[in-house]
């Protein structure tokens, strides 16, 4: 088991530091998508599908939040705590880190 202290901070290019629908996102890979190589796959492969059009939304709930994604952006919303304010990040960006992700673990 590796010491969690070892392990780098994630960043991605264009990640914008105390930036709170920047750090819902890189909460939502943590917490939700872990270091599962095939899950980022697969949220960067829905990200794919609605940026051409193929859909025009996709969603997932997992362990902490809900995720829309549509040609909007994707809307992050805390499950655990419903008061937390709701974010939406550009789909452009949101690919980005999920792409750096993917890289990551």
């Amino acid at each position: 088991m590796s010491d969690i202290s070892s392990i780098p901070p994630f960043h991605w290019s264009g990640r914008r530091e105390n930036d709170p629908a920047h750090d819902r996102l890189v909460a939502f890979l943590v917490m939700d998508i872990q270091r599962s190589a095939e899950a980022a796959r697969d949220l960067l492969n829905q990200v794919n599908s609605v940026v051409s059009g193929s859909n025009s939304q996709w969603e997932r709930i997992g362990n902490a939040f809900h995720l829309v994604i549509s040609a909007e952006g994707a809307v992050i919303e805390d499950v655990v705590d419903e008061e937390r304010p709701t974010y939406r990040i550009p789909l452009e960006e949101f690919q980005q880190a999920v792409s750096a992700w993917m890289e990551y673990v």
